[in-house]
């Protein structure tokens, strides 16, 4: 079982906004709730078994994406298009690493959940990469509509970076909980 965090925020001030009133039917704070300054990460709610990494929402987002990197196709009239294209293939690269770095990271979440965090980290410094190859090709390219493409997968990415943090951080939050040895092959967790 694997647990997905979910996020509430709530305002310090429960007083209603300039230009609202008391009885503002959308204005839905409690005088008897206790105001919130951060987000809270102790809830989690249960998404499911997870038997095999293809089942992670991660996984399957970054394997998803690498085929959007894969399919994209620089327009004919663009300048300087044999100098990009191979800037391009070096991005293919980059995206094929994420989904095989999370997939070897579940597996060795049952042997080694040090190594296993450590690839979860080497997944999110390639989304890093991979966003600052995707900003590189930006601002290189002036076709405006494969610029729109790139930012849309920009975005797309730095959601797959957070995920792969929250994570990381529902397992630790798991051994916490149940332990070091919790779903462990071996008792190499030390």
């Amino acid at each position: 079982m694997t647990y997905t965090k979910y996020y509430t925020k709530k305002s310090f001030d429960s007083s209603p906004a300039v230009g609202q009133s008391e009885t503002n039917p959308y204005n839905k704070t409690n005088s008897n709730q206790k105001p919130k300054s951060t987000l809270e990460y102790e809830k989690f709610r249960v998404r499911g078994h997870i038997k095999s990494f293809r089942d992670l929402e991660i996984y399957k987002q970054t394997t998803d994406l690498a085929s959007q990197i894969f399919l994209l196709i620089l327009p004919q009239t663009l300048p300087q298009k044999n100098l990009i294209q191979p800037e391009l293939e070096i991005l293919k690269q980059i995206a094929k690493i994420i989904p095989k770095t999370i997939a070897e990271a579940f597996g060795d979440r049952y042997t080694d959940r040090k190594l296993a965090y450590i690839k979860l980290e080497t997944a999110m410094r390639t989304t890093s990469i991979l966003i600052a190859k995707i900003d590189f090709l930006i601002a290189m390219i002036t076709h405006q509509d494969t610029k729109q493409e790139l930012v849309k997968l920009i975005n797309k990415y730095q959601i797959q970076k957070r995920k792969t943090l929250n994570l990381k951080r529902a397992w630790e939050k798991t051994d916490e909980k149940f332990g070091p040895k919790f779903g462990s092959a071996s008792p190499k967790n030390e």
